[in-house]
């Protein structure tokens, strides 16, 4: 319930006043109104969970009235409605050009967010096409820095933990690819990837411990070395020493 509170907060923020907002000539008024009216069917689609019709009216509404708070709304929920209908890159798009058209609108970290879950949702496959991760954890990274306290700040950066996990386990599953292989230089790569990129993973313990292995077959013994403390200072009850032959 929280993220979904989440993600439905912005669904009518920037509207927020717009009934009250003085027009300048009749013309103007007239045109609010207008939006106005086209806007309640989107809204009323939505709510009811019919995300194609309000696509629809929403991507109306924006073509007939391009301009003003209905029109950025109309996008905002135009890649809401696109992320709720399980169309990912649709919703992803949509947010990235809501980003691009109003980068200085007081709820661009929303669209940001957005546009991070939409990515995140293409991660299922992410140990064979790491891109959905990386792009989600690089657009999430930019939410939580730009804006740590955004209200959607801290599921941000609970799901990067969650996809630096799943990059680092990746990493080191293509590195022990490698390594039982005897294609150390490949392994020492992809292990080095996952202790210098994704620090936190889980991984990382196991990764060190491959790297002093491909190191030493490479005959790297500094390197080799070198990468030993490092797994025994930041993992001192590890058991994998034991193997390396270094004492705990």
């Amino acid at each position: 319930m929280r993220k979904r509170l989440l993600i439905s907060f912005c669904c009518t923020a920037i509207l927020a006043g717009c009934a009250s907002t003085p027009h300048k000539g009749d013309q103007a008024a007239e045109t609010h109104a207008s939006a106005a009216q086209m806007y309640q069917p989107a809204k009323q689609a939505m709510e009811r969970g019919d995300y194609t019709s309000a696509i629809r009216h929403y991507e109306e509404l924006e073509t007939r009235y391009p301009y003003g708070p209905y029109a950025e709304q109309a996008q905002l929920d135009t890649a809401y409605s696109y992320y709720k209908s399980g169309d990912s890159e649709a919703a992803a798009a949509a947010a990235e050009r809501f980003i691009k058209l109003h980068p200085a609108n007081p709820h661009v970290d929303y669209a940001w967010y957005l546009k991070g879950i939409a990515y995140y949702e293409g991660i299922q496959g992410a140990e064979w096409n790491p891109k959905p991760a990386e792009e989600a954890f690089s657009t999430l990274q930019t939410l939580a820095t730009r804006w740590p306290h955004s209200p959607y700040a801290v599921d941000a950066r609970l799901r990067m933990a969650k996809i630096i996990d799943i990059l680092g386990k990746r990493n080191l599953d293509i590195c022990k690819f490698y390594y039982v292989r005897h294609a150390y230089v490949a392994a020492a790569n992809r292990c080095d990837n996952v202790v210098t990129r994704y620090q936190l993973s889980p991984s990382r313990e196991q990764a060190l411990y491959y790297l002093v292995r491909s190191y030493r077959h490479l005959n790297l013994q500094n390197q080799a070395e070198t990468v030993s403390k490092v797994l025994a200072y930041n993992y001192p009850k590890s058991k994998y020493l034991g193997d390396l032959g270094i004492a705990n």
